[in-house]
């Protein structure tokens, strides 16, 4: 999977991410959507987020 975008929650920056695996096709729906979210090791604030690579939205955070 290519390198996606995300904001950290902690630190408010954006941040590169990428997760080697690619999303199971048994996690995409009917419709071509992914409701997946993966572990990611923040490299900002070395915390662990859990994002949707296909959205970069981190579950948990404030949605501007």
């Amino acid at each position: 999977m290519p390198a996606f975008l995300y904001r950290c929650p902690v630190t408010g920056y954006n941040i590169q991410g990428f997760i080697p695996d690619a999303v199971p096709d048994s996690d995409i729906a009917a419709d071509g959507s992914a409701d997946t979210y993966q572990t990611v090791t923040c490299t900002v604030c070395r915390r662990i987020h859990l994002v949707n690579p296909r959205t970069g939205k981190v579950a948990g955070a404030p949605q501007p």
